[in-house]
């Protein structure tokens, strides 16, 4: 659980845009190898195969290898998560948080090497780990196994591999978006270890790209990562890893005089501060019983700090100190089938405080809120302790030598609201033929209450329900010949207890909970009031590298909505867009030389148009002539919630790399090739009589080169 009011989300967002342009610079990277012995260099940045999928991919598949030079992604080959289907990006970052088949962002589960973490994205888009340490990552986009929980969106499996056992070398990279170094090598004859940290450079050159009219960085954007890990073989079956990950991002801004966002919330004056990071240290242990059954151990702590406060508008401090228990086991049967089961025991604490100006809405399903700016003062300090628990067991039943099918069952149960949620499990792949297969796949799942201001006691509700989503899958997959298969998923997603504003709450009860006056007469400020669908398409070609080529597209149709269950309105979901489509193909001229191409296409961003707005005073009291009463503000008055659609949004991006020499390869870079105005949305003056298109950046170059020493 993230300590995080996402407190009128809209609202902070809107200056993190200015981060895109950190991405311009595509990591253009130098890295110098030190180790005189290493004779294998290659080997230290072979990465394995990324699969994607809501059940396990036969055939050609995408590697790492693959998405390392997918341009625009700097090798970074988490952040190339854009170019998989059905992916949209958004939320903090920005637009760097996968939103996957009609969920939220934050919807999602994000585990490295067995371990929940805090975050994998930093405030630039890049991930938060050194991409020669990425083993391989799994995108599980739905009705996955019964061994993931506390999701309803993805998971997002990212295994880090372990240290090479070799004489010890040092990697340093630098780049015009960071700078990092790498320390590995073995400890003994079964025990090696590594350590990578890299620091964010983007505070050296953002404020040359930035309207200083609109705002100026008290604290310019940084972040930084580490990675720790140590590997023991002990014996050929059992092996000791100690591990410990953790990122660091900051950002402060200054609201300038012709800012908007000033204009059209006058709370914010003050700027913003925001700094959040996470440290994560587990023990994991794995072995092989005497039965052959697989067993692995770990043992974690996660402390994550989010500390954030925007004008007078909103104040948060908040610490959340994660205990946690994971054992699975795996056994294989004699009549090879596969019997799994595990235990997942967790123990959170939550210490915060929160101030501000209150305004219960959730604009992430009711459209847009009222200004903030107009809520009522409140503070609010609260120590939430949260026990969970979650078992699961599962059967890989191999029916027929053509019939796979896992059965599974998952239980979820927690202690502060007393919830238990049953979350069964089954998917089977049916072998029609050497080339083609049937898949199948359904699951139940929940995930625990991500924004704590809706259970604190005092303005939230404690006996909200968690979320839980039904996830129902048809598919097949069609190998064409050894280097080219083509995938194809059906979904249907059924989403219950979403968490919305209590509609017969009023401004009164408002008060009374920020002043402490509520009984137990007051309604609860949110119940859980709404229900969600999305139901799509997804096709994936890929082709593996043969005559030079290689490559995937991916091509999705989908639909998302939203319905509040007691006025029975539905509306579109703000993330919805019907179709995402992914071209990536590259051409290898030679041994030394390489093209690519990424196209990307997707639907405009949903958006609420104001229609008209009203002048009121700093009490919302609304004014008859703002000629004569200067107005604290204008509340606008909106369209039907996600109403109209910007325009479609595509660009082309190239690379191409070269091989100098054998430690040496130069690559270049042109984002947006044909240098498409893509509109990422609107702004409006004060009054809201004029709005003005925002515009996403123009056509860039970048260059890159990597040296092996």
């Amino acid at each position: 659980m993230t300590p995080s009011f996402y407190y009128k989300d809209s609202l902070w967002r809107r200056p993190f845009l200015c981060l895109t342009l950190a991405t311009i610079f595509t990591a253009p990277t130098i890295a110098v190898e030190t180790d005189s012995d290493n004779e294998n260099n290659e080997e230290i940045t072979e990465l394995s195969t990324i699969n994607i999928s809501g059940s396990q991919q036969q055939g050609p598949k995408i590697t790492t290898q693959k998405l390392l030079k997918v341009p625009g992604s700097g090798g970074d080959p988490l952040k190339a998560v854009e170019a998989l289907p059905g992916v949209v990006l958004g939320g903090f970052g920005p637009f760097s948080i996968p939103a996957v088949r009609g969920s939220n962002p934050f919807d999602n589960s994000y585990i490295t090497d067995f371990v929940p973490v805090g975050y994998v994205f930093h405030n630039d888009g890049g991930s938060t780990y050194n991409d020669n340490l990425i083993e391989n990552f799994s995108l599980k986009s739905g009705a996955w196994g019964a061994e993931y929980n506390n999701a309803i969106g993805a998971v997002l499996a990212t295994k880090l591999r372990d240290p090479y056992i070799e004489p010890i070398h040092t990697t340093i990279d630098l780049s015009f978006l960071r700078a990092g170094a790498l320390v590995e090598g073995a400890i003994s004859e079964d025990s090696a270890f590594y350590a990578s940290y890299r620091q964010s450079l983007l505070e050296y050159y953002v404020d040359a790209f930035i309207d200083k009219e609109e705002f100026t960085f008290t604290k310019v954007p940084k972040n930084s990562d580490y990675q720790l890990k140590y590997q023991w073989n002990i014996s050929g079956s059992s092996n000791l890893r100690l591990i410990a990950t953790g990122a660091n991002d900051s950002v402060g801004i200054e609201f300038g005089p012709e800012s908007e966002l000033l204009q059209t919330e006058p709370a914010v004056e003050g700027g913003l501060d925001a700094e959040t990071y996470y440290h994560n240290q587990a023990i994991l242990f794995d072995t092989v019983l005497s039965g052959g059954t697989a067993a692995i151990f770990s043992v974690s702590h996660k402390e994550e700090d989010v500390s954030f406060g925007i004008g007078s508008l909103f104040e948060l401090d908040a610490i959340n100190n994660e205990l946690r228990f994971k054992n699975y086991y795996n056994t294989p049967l004699r009549n090879g089938d596969t019997f799994r089961y595990g235990i997942d025991l967790s123990s959170t604490e939550i210490d915060f405080t929160a101030s501000g100006l209150y305004n219960p809405c959730n604009d992430d399903i009711q459209g847009p809120c009222s200004p903030a700016s107009l809520g009522e003062p409140f503070e609010s300090k609260d120590k939430l302790t949260i026990q969970g628990t979650y078992g699961f067991v599962a059967y890989d039943w191999l029916a027929t030598p053509d019939l796979e099918i896992t059965m599974g069952l998952g239980s979820t149960y927690n202690d502060f609201n007393k919830d238990h949620v049953l979350l069964p499990r089954i998917s089977s792949r049916y072998q029609l033929n050497n080339d083609w297969t049937l898949t199948g796949a359904y699951g139940k799942h929940s995930q625990f209450i991500r924004e704590f201001r809706f259970i604190v006691d005092d303005i939230g509700n404690p006996d909200l329900k968690a979320p839980v989503s039904d996830h129902f899958i048809v598919g097949f997959e069609h190998l064409i010949d050894d280097s080219l298969s083509i995938k194809t998923e059906l979904y249907y997603k059924d989403i219950q207890n979403l968490i919305i504003e209590n509609p017969q709450i009023t401004s009164e009860d408002v008060t009374d909970l920020t002043n402490g006056t509520a009984d137990e007469n007051t309604p609860v400020p949110y119940i859980n009031g709404s229900t969600g669908t999305a139901y799509g398409v997804e096709v994936l070609i890929n082709k593996n590298l043969t005559d030079k080529w290689f490559g995937w597209l991916s091509a999705a149709y989908s639909k998302t909505k939203r319905k509040i269950d007691r006025t029975g309105v539905e509306a579109n979901y703000g993330l919805d867009r019907p179709w995402v489509i992914n071209l990536v193909a590259a051409y290898q001229k030679n041994k030394k030389t390489s093209y690519g191409f990424k196209w990307r296409y997707q639907s405009g961003a949903l958006f609420t148009p104001v229609v008209s707005a009203t002048p009121v005073t700093a009490e919302g009291v609304p004014i008859a002539d703002p000629n004569t009463n200067t107005p604290y503000l204008y509340v606008p008055t909106y369209a039907d919630n996600n109403s109209e659609r910007l325009p479609a949004y595509h660009r082309l991006d190239f690379r191409a790399d070269h091989k100098l020499s054998g430690r040496s390869t130069f690559y270049f870079e042109i984002i947006n090739l044909y240098n498409k105005i893509n509109i990422s949305g609107y702004e409006y003056n004060k009054d809201y009589s004029v709005r003005e298109a925002e515009e996403s950046l123009p056509i860039i170059f970048s260059l890159g080169v990597k040296l092996v020493y």
